[in-house]
């Protein structure tokens, strides 16, 4: 089974219990065939336009969702990052495209090529020594509204902090990347206006992780990380960096205590009380699921 059958699976699963809404996370999603990413989106419209193909002689061919069935028409969010690449970029567009889905989290990674692998060796060289191979680019994407995925990747409606700087990271930091551009956008209906939603639902997100300790967290990590990562220095002194590994882990604990107490349950002594399945909360999935819940409530109000 594709990926897109198992979530229409999934799908049939989650309607049983009368689910609300869908979260969709592609985070560190790397992509993979653009036949699912086309299938994956017909789940979530009724036929359509996904994505636009264009070749290196400029012919365009428009990837289609051609049934007429949907598995789910329900509220929809789609969570991604910086790692969120290729095919799961072209869902995400698609559904932003669309207004089907309210897209969440970083600016994704902004891979919108497609390479050809091709050996070096001609074909009747088979008992020679192998010369190696050499990936190129054949094709580039675009959204069903013109713009390409390149470089720019897709841009969350509700934007999360993050460390990570997209000028320094992504497609657009490669060598010799190709530049973002655009064509001629496919011929489709927009299904939501989501603009009053999103305006809404951005001021309850903003005010929520404002008093929220794990993104207290998250930006006391970001303030360090800016203030630190030009600093290519490092001690060769083993007292130093000893000393450096205990205040990390003293912060560490301190940190975990904190949630210990915000959630009313007793502080730790030492990082080797700690229960070995512990994991730190995932403040961006947490946040996710919260939107979606003020959009159901706004959605219904």
């Amino acid at each position: 089974m594709g990926l897109s059958k198992d979530t229409d699976k999934l799908i049939s699963e989650l309607k049983e219990q009368d689910v609300d809404g869908i979260l969709v996370d592609l985070r560190n999603n790397g992509g993979g065939a653009l036949s699912e990413a086309t299938a994956l989106s017909g789940l979530f419209i009724v036929n359509g336009p996904v994505v636009q193909v264009r070749d290196s002689y400029g012919r365009i061919n428009v990837n289609a969702d051609t049934g007429d069935s949907i598995s789910y028409d329900g509220p929809l969010t789609v969570l991604i990052n910086r790692y969120s690449a290729s095919a799961s970029e072209i869902f995400a567009a698609a559904m932003q495209d669309y207004g089907r889905a309210i897209i969440l989290g970083e600016n994704s990674f902004g891979k919108g090529t497609v390479q050809q692998h091709r050996s070096l060796n001609h074909i009747y060289d088979l008992f020679d020594k192998e010369l190696g191979y050499v990936q190129y680019t054949i094709q580039k994407f675009y959204r069903i509204d013109g713009g390409s995925t390149q470089n720019k990747g897709v841009v969350p409606d509700i934007q999360y902090p993050t460390p990570i700087d997209p000028a320094e990271t992504g497609e657009s930091v490669e060598d010799n990347a190709l530049p973002w551009d655009s064509i001629e956008a496919a011929s489709y209906k927009k299904l939501n206006d989501e603009t009053a939603l999103i305006s809404e639902l951005t001021k309850q997100h903003e005010a929520r992780v404002a008093k929220d300790l794990e993104f207290k967290f998250i930006q006391d990590d970001i303030t360090r990380y800016k203030a630190e990562k030009d600093n290519n220095l490092l001690s060769l002194s083993r007292a130093a960096r000893e000393k450096e590994a205990d205040e990390k882990e003293a912060e560490r604990l301190e940190r975990i205590n904190e949630r210990q107490t915000a959630h009313g349950e007793k502080p730790f002594k030492t990082l080797d009380d700690i229960p070995k399945d512990y994991e730190a909360p995932d403040a961006y999935l947490d946040e996710s699921i919260a939107i979606m819940v003020d959009m159901l409530k706004d959605t219904q109000s």
